[in-house]
Formats: C-alpha cells, sequence, structure tokens
C-alpha cells in the first residue's frame, strides 16, 4: 500500500493534511500546520507535489473551502462531480468505487499527480455524521476496503480545513504521524500547542498512539525580529522543542503566483532557493523517518 500524509495547517484554529500506512507497504503521514496567512497553500500544495516529481501521489481533500482541489485546477462549482462527500455521508455498502472518484493528474505536466476532490457541501455532511455510528472511522474503512487499489500510490495526502471536526477526526486517526506547520506569530504558534492539547484527548479517546511527529515553520522573515525571536521560542518550549524540524520556510510573493496559475512552485519556479528548501524539507522529513 501507499504512503498516506496528512497536513493540517492553521489561521488561529486547526486544519491540516494526512496520510497513513497499510501494513508494511503504506507509510501513513500526516501534516499539521498552524498560521495566520495564506500559508495552507504554501503547505497544502507544494510538498506534496513535489513529492510526486518522483513518488505516484494521490491527493485527498477533505476541507469544505476545497481550496487543495481548485489549486490543482479543478472547478469547484461542478455538482455533478463525485467527490469525498459521497464517500462520507453514504452508508459504506453504497459508498462510490475509488476510480470514480479519483481524477488522474489534474495538473498536466505531472502524471503521478491523482486528486479525490472536495465539495462545499461536506458543511452539511459534517452535521449528518454527528447521527452516524463509527462515525471517526468512515475514511479508514473505507480505504482500508480499497486497499490493494491504493498499492499504485507512494504517498496519499488528506488536505483538511482547521477544525477538531469529525471529519478531521477520520483524518487524523488514520494518520502514522503528524506534521504541524506554524505561521511566525504568538497566535498561531500557540493555535499548534493547542492543537497538540485537543488531539492528545482526542486520540487517547480513541485508543490511537501519540502521532505528532514534526513542527515546521513557515512564511518566515529572517528581516524581523519578531521571526528571530519565535524561532528561538518554539525550540525550547516543551510542547515543540523535541519535533521542529530544522528547515524553515520564508515568506516569498512567489507563492500567490503559484495559487492563481493553479501551478506548484517546482514547475513555475524550478531554480529558485525557495524551491530547493522545498526539497530540502522533504529530505529532512524522510532523515527523519516522517516520510
Amino acid at each position: 500500500m501507499p504512503k498516506i500524509q496528512y497536513l493540517h495547517k492553521t489561521r488561529q484554529r486547526i486544519p491540516g493534511i494526512y496520510a497513513q500506512k497499510f501494513g508494511d507497504i503504506l507509510q501513513n503521514m500526516n501534516f499539521s500546520r498552524y498560521y495566520r496567512n495564506r500559508g495552507k497553500f504554501i503547505y497544502g500544495f507544494d510538498p506534496n507535489i513535489i513529492l510526486s516529481e518522483n513518488n505516484k501521489v494521490l491527493l485527498i481533500d477533505v476541507d469544505p473551502q476545497c481550496n487543495l482541489t481548485n489549486d490543482v485546477g479543478i472547478d469547484i462549482s461542478d455538482r455533478n462531480m463525485i467527490t469525498i462527500r459521497d464517500v462520507l455521508q453514504n452508508p459504506i455498502n453504497i459508498q462510490p468505487k475509488i476510480d470514480s472518484i479519483i481524477i488522474k493528474n489534474p495538473i498536466q505536466e505531472l502524471l503521478n499527480l491523482d486528486i479525490i476532490p472536495s465539495s462545499i457541501l461536506l458543511f452539511e455532511t459534517e452535521r449528518r455524521l454527528y447521527t452516524r455510528s463509527n462515525r471517526e472511522h468512515i475514511l479508514e474503512i473505507f480505504l482500508n476496503k480499497n486497499k490493494e487499489y491504493l498499492q499504485q500510490y507512494d504517498y496519499i495526502f488528506i488536505d483538511t480545513n482547521p477544525s477538531m471536526s469529525i471529519i478531521n477526526v477520520n483524518a487524523l486517526f488514520i494518520a502514522d504521524s503528524i506534521l504541524i506547520t506554524s505561521d511566525v506569530s504568538i497566535n498561531s504558534v500557540n493555535g499548534a500547542e493547542l492543537f497538540c492539547q485537543l488531539w492528545d484527548e482526542q486520540r487517547q479517546d480513541l485508543l490511537k498512539t501519540d502521532n505528532i511527529a514534526a513542527m515546521l515553520i513557515c512564511n518566515y522573515d529572517n528581516r524581523t525580529n519578531m521571526g528571530k525571536d519565535m524561532i528561538e521560542y518554539v525550540h525550547l518550549t516543551d510542547f515543540s522543542k523535541h519535533i521542529i524540524l530544522n528547515t524553515i520556510i520564508p515568506t516569498t510573493v512567489k507563492m500567490k503566483d503559484t495559487e492563481i496559475n493553479h501551478k506548484p512552485i517546482n514547475i513555475l519556479y524550478p531554480k529558485e532557493k525557495v524551491t530547493k528548501i522545498f526539497h530540502d524539507l522533504i529530505i529532512e522529513l524522510k532523515e527523519r523517518s516522517i516520510l
């Protein structure tokens, strides 16, 4: 089975992308991020895309805002499109077939990249899930049911919005490891710490082992004292000092271009310094056995 990755990001709240491991073949990882600005695009999009240069990657968007779906150029207004909503809200015996909800290589230049799109109607789905039994395990059951098909992927990333919703708990629970990402601000770092506390309580209730593996700082500006002070702080404070990554993602206007053009940084700016930093991030995650 492939590696499934989960990325979690925040704007004074709690979001995510996730990865899971099926047996010995699939390795799971959850990326969690905390930020106040448009940090989500930086981490919900480019690291996953860069991995698809040499690996088969499946993205699963469970964010009702559909940011990841929109980022890869899919029309989120298409009400006839089969999405992750059809998986989460339908009884297990009538869930759609896995190959019917996967959109193949939405970015033409990246043949190794596929996606299961999200739907803006997931807000309604969340409300319905409160009455479902085993509601925290719907996604886990679906992925395990389709384990043979998913063997073709090396990584599976799940992108969520910043909340501790039932849908997000589905993604967090299935992850082998979570990477928290934070913007350079007090509110974002506090949000990251709050997420750690909330998930620690939730996972114990679900009999899940601790799967928070690393923390990444993004939108860093070395011209400000705030940035330097925050880097020092996260290396000293108890909740983050053992999980903070050495790689730091700088703030750059080039990330806005990737959003507008629906193309990742490695395609638009393959030789820029920020692209190399994303590659360095992948290397560090592999060295720490997170990827």
